[in-house]
């Protein structure tokens, strides 16, 4: 029998599976600056590469891998085109990404597929829709896993702005508190004093009145000092609080999914 250390060596020394190489095209614009469409294809082609499942390839490798008259053939073809499997093939590359980013009135489109090049099939599919540009390179990730069948990464975490959203909870509760008591102490004193107009020996020393006018004007002011710092909190925890993602369709579904060895077919109901 093999102990674990000989195990565990010739495991190290086994050359791991090569990843399936993808080349991830430019998004073509409609209706936005070049310059904005370059910027979310580096985002899109950069998230592909940080999934770690694929050896990606971008468009600029493309160009320069290949010649410049064959590269204006293959980069110039159309979505589902039989170039992308030419493309493919050229670089021996299994997976091709295309995709759009379109303004649609206020709000902004991005459309991502993925072509198996050996069967001419899309792998995936995505379809995201923002409001503005920085809600869009949010959807991103989720958009490239859509589109390319793999894993959806985690929901982003809220534990940060939910807390700041407590704690200035918090502390708005704390400020109310101390104004209703100085607000409250204060009305005993104009109380007291107008009691005195009528009375003056019930009154109390002067200097009596004028430390607790001081005691109330520290109270204000905390009260003040909570309530601001609490309404930053708030502020600042819905600010940071990650929008809803749109929700993924829970229909019957089959996909076929990269693997080092080709692809696996899984579905989902």
């Amino acid at each position: 029998m093999f102990s674990a250390a000989v195990v565990l060596s010739l495991l190290a020394a086994a050359p791991l599976p090569e990843k399936p190489k993808l080349i991830v095209l430019d998004l073509t614009a409609a209706g936005i600056d070049e310059r904005i469409s370059s910027a979310l294809s580096e985002a899109v082609t950069t998230e592909a590469a940080n999934r770690a499942i694929f050896q990606v390839v971008s468009s600029k490798d493309v160009q320069t891998m290949l010649g410049v008259e064959r590269q204006k053939q293959l980069l110039g073809c159309s979505e589902g085109s039989s170039c992308l499997m030419e493309l493919g093939g050229a670089l021996g590359a299994r997976f091709v990404m295309s995709g759009s980013v379109a303004r649609l009135g206020p709000s902004f489109q991005l459309s991502l597929q993925t072509i198996d090049t050996k069967t001419a099939q899309p792998v995936g599919r995505s379809s995201r829709i923002a409001k503005d540009l920085g809600e869009l390179r949010g959807l991103i990730p989720w958009a490239v896993a859509e589109a390319t069948g793999t894993p959806l990464p985690p929901p982003p975490s809220r534990w940060l702005p939910y807390s700041l959203i407590a704690g200035g909870g918090l502390f708005v509760v704390a400020g109310g508190i101390a104004g209703f008591n100085a607000l409250a102490r204060e009305e005993v004193i104009s109380s007291e004093l107008k009691h005195g107009e009528s009375n003056p020996a019930a009154l109390r020393p002067a200097s009596e009145y004028a430390a607790e006018a001081d005691i109330v004007g520290r109270q204000k002011f905390q009260a003040l000092i909570g309530l601001g710092a609490g309404a930053a909190l708030v502020a600042l925890g819905l600010y940071l609080n990650p929008p809803d993602l749109p929700p993924v369709p829970q229909a019957a579904t089959v996909a076929l999914v990269p693997s080092f060895n080709g692809v696996a077919v899984v579905g989902g109901f």
